[in-house]
């Protein structure tokens, strides 16, 4: 047990990075534009009113500025544009016969203003210069959507989500993650909803993030 706990540790040794000697208070901290892209997961919350939408993805793009605090504690606010896209399979029932299994799909567009406080750890790793944790609040607008129906056979509709199902805001709360490599990042990012989003009923709705950038 020894012998293995031994080879474990050296092994870790080989692999994560050397911390630098500042680590936790890099003077060379500096005010910088960053830019970010990268893939944006709907989560959807159970929606208590009438049906349960399914997951979807779609694609953010934008900035970010990073200001530094104390030591390599930062805010960092940004501006994101947003492409969300999720279905629902509910049943629609007419006068004139049995419910018919509809598909449909919510596609929304608009931005995102995230205000993230996190801290860094800085290291001595071409591969690793820093990781970063980061929280805060985050700011939703929709500026178009539209709710798209299919019937079987063939009869299909299509008008805005914000007329009768949706809010066009909403208010998040964002944590995650990022890995810098020099001036490239890669970030893990998470949100939970905090307003009820739809006109009926109750549904909170969050995001999780897959995003690459470079920091200027």
């Amino acid at each position: 047990m020894k012998k293995f706990l031994s080879v474990l540790v050296l092994i870790c040794a080989a692999i994560l990075p050397s911390p630098a000697q500042d680590m936790f208070d890099n003077a060379d901290n500096h005010p910088y534009l960053g830019i970010r892209a990268g893939l944006d997961l709907t989560c959807p919350g159970k929606w208590n009113y009438s049906d349960t939408f399914k997951n979807g993805a779609g694609f953010d793009l934008g900035a970010i500025y990073n200001i530094p605090l104390w030591k390599n504690l930062y805010f960092e606010p940004g501006l994101m544009l947003y492409y969300s896209n999720m279905g629902s399979d509910i049943t629609i029932t007419s006068d004139s016969g049995p419910g018919q299994e509809a598909n449909i799909g919510i596609r929304r567009f608009g931005f995102r203003v995230p205000f993230r406080f996190g801290y860094r750890f800085d290291f001595d790793a071409e591969y690793l210069s820093s990781i970063s944790f980061f929280t805060g609040p985050q700011l939703e607008f929709g500026l178009w959507g539209k709710e798209h129906a299919k019937l079987d056979p063939g009869i299909s509709y299509s008008e805005s989500c914000f007329k009768d199902t949706f809010h066009r805001t909403n208010i998040g709360w964002e944590f995650g993650v990022d890995f810098t490599a020099g001036r490239f990042v890669f970030e893990i990012a998470g949100t939970a909803g905090m307003l009820n989003l739809t006109k009926h009923g109750k549904y909170h709705q969050g995001n999780v993030q897959f995003n690459i950038g470079y920091n200027f």
